[in-house]
């Protein structure tokens, strides 16, 4: 099962804010727009990741977002839970109760298996190692300067 766009758009919104520097903040608009997230869509996004305590907002109208924790304390899986916190491989592991062969059934075994597997994989991913990614394009360079570093607000 492919995420939602909603958690791909989680993962973007968060690796923009895991780029902005310690004590300054951004706006809705300006972190949707560096993240190519609809505005709509991102502010909504954003009232998950604020409810599961790993964006903070502020300012007025609480505008103004941060990072509530630092990179390396934030996992891929909290922010994928944040979206779609019974995010899993297959129908039967998601809802055991509507496939009758929950109980005896190896296929569903092995999804529980596999689902354990990819969260555990998830948990030990954290945001501070995923911005530190290369871009995809190997001769491609990231750039020295995050594009949205003017729309920044400082505390």
């Amino acid at each position: 099962m492919a995420i939602t766009r909603r958690t791909d758009y989680a993962v973007r919104i968060m690796y923009e804010l895991a780029q902005i520097p310690v004590g300054a903040t951004i706006s809705v608009r300006d972190l949707c727009e560096a993240a190519d997230v609809p505005e709509n869509f991102g502010a909504s996004i954003v009232m998950f990741l604020t409810a599961a305590n790993l964006v903070r907002n502020e300012g007025y109208n609480k505008n103004l977002l941060s990072l509530a924790l630092t990179p390396e304390e934030i996992t891929m899986a909290q922010i994928i839970r944040a979206c779609e916190p019974e995010f899993s491989l297959a129908q039967c592991t998601r809802d055991p109760q509507a496939c009758n062969r929950s109980g005896y059934c190896g296929a569903h075994r092995m999804w529980n298996e596999l689902d354990a597997l990819v969260w555990q994989q998830l948990e030990s991913i954290t945001l501070a190692r995923v911005t530190a990614g290369m871009p995809a394009d190997k001769n491609a360079s990231p750039p020295s300067v995050p594009r949205f570093l003017g729309m920044l607000s400082t505390a």
